[in-house]
Formats: structure tokens, sequence, C-alpha cells
């Protein structure tokens, strides 16, 4: 699990070069790269976590390989938006503070269960469920426009530090700011800001569908 940052300041610099909130590309990613790119997700999938149907591995793996010799081995940092289900509030009980819950069904041709039954299914669905969920830190988050993210830094590989939620950070960036990832929670694909020379690469991997864009582009969404 991650190491939770102490504050937001790795991301102080992120708001001042962004463009208006709303569905452009530089609504989410910063503007004054080079270059810019859109990385789809696998269709039906609304996240890079997830393999193709043709058994190929996940985009944000292959993305990660794509971007380790831009990277080396400076720090990376990653935000996650707060909103995610699998998050609960710092020193709270999950059960009542995350945006999960826990239902007992039965078959209909079965007899309801009383109530001390499902109370009883209830909770045992709950201590399976609850070490599983994440609890949000209590440092300050970065608030960027009508959208806040917790932080935390470690190396390039530690962007897939939630992959068992199905989550991949919302921003993610290295120290020296070469370049940056980002998504927004309904988008249908990330974006990426970079060199001249790390686009043509992420373009040119074949499995990640990935095309230019222009800051001012609008991003893909899933009713697209």
């Amino acid at each position: 699990m991650v190491t939770w940052d102490d504050d937001a300041s790795a991301g102080a610099w992120i708001a001042e070069r962004l463009g208006p909130f709303g569905p452009r590309v530089d609504g989410t990613v910063p503007r004054g790269y080079a270059a810019y790119a859109c990385v789809p997700f696998p269709e039906a999938h609304g996240t890079l976590l997830y393999a193709t149907e043709d058994g190929s591995p996940a985009p944000l793996d292959v993305l990660v390989d794509v971007l380790e010799p831009f990277t080396g081995v400076q720090p990376v940092h990653a935000g996650l938006w707060t909103g995610f289900s699998f998050l609960y509030d710092h020193g709270t009980d999950p059960r009542h503070s995350s945006g999960i819950g826990v239902l007992v069904g039965w078959a209909e041709d079965e007899p309801r269960p009383s109530e001390e039954e499902i109370a009883a299914a209830q909770a045992e669905a709950w201590d399976q469920l609850a070490p599983t969920l994440v609890e949000r830190p209590a440092a300050p988050m970065l608030l960027l426009p009508h959208r806040e993210h917790h932080l935390w830094t470690g190396t390039l590989a530690d962007v897939a530090a939630f992959r068992h939620h199905g989550q991949a950070p919302s921003l993610w960036w290295p120290e020296d700011r070469s370049w940056f990832v980002g998504s927004d929670v309904d988008a249908a694909a990330a974006y990426l800001g970079g060199s001249e020379a790390l686009v043509d690469a992420v373009c040119a991997e074949p499995t990640l569908g990935a095309y230019r864009v222009a800051p001012s582009d609008t991003m893909l969404f899933e009713d697209d």
C-alpha cells in the first residue's frame, strides 16, 4: 500500500498551468508541454488497468514501460481523486464512511431469510470487505478546480498501487515534471503531455492505440 504524502506541495504547480475546468484536454493536463497524446481506455473499461480483449498487457503497464526511459529512477508523484468508492474517511469505520454498501440476496423460490440471518450475512460480508478498503489520509488534499486528490510519491511502478481496486491514478508526473498523465473521472481515456520524442514513443506503441491531440481538444467520454 502507498505511503501518502504529508502535504499537497508536490502538486502546487499544476493549477496555474491548467486551462478552464471542463471537457478540454488542458482542463486536466497542464499547458506548456511540447506535445500531447490521448491513450484510450480498453473498450468497456473505465481505466488503463485492464488487459485488452486480445490478452495484451494492461495499457497502464505498457505505458509505464514506454515512459521508463524518459523517467529513470527519479521519484514519481501521483494523485487519486477522493471520490472513489473504495476510499473511506480517516479514522472512521469503512462500514459507515466508504462509498460501498453490502446487500443480501436470495433465490426467488426460497423463503426470505430472517432479519437475524440477513444481519449475520451482512456482518460476514463486511468482515471480508472492510480490510480491502483504503483509508483516506489526514493530510491536506491537492485542490484543483472541482477535483480533490490525495497524493503519494514513489517509483514509476507505484502508479499501479491500486490495481486491485481497478483504479489508476487520476494524475501522475515525475519529479522533474518532464511529462504528465491525467484523466478526468468522467473521461474514457488518459491524456499525456511531454516532449515530442516522448509523445512519439507513446503513439508508436501499437497496443496503446494512442494518438496526438492538442490541449484545446475535447476529451473522450463514455458516451462518445
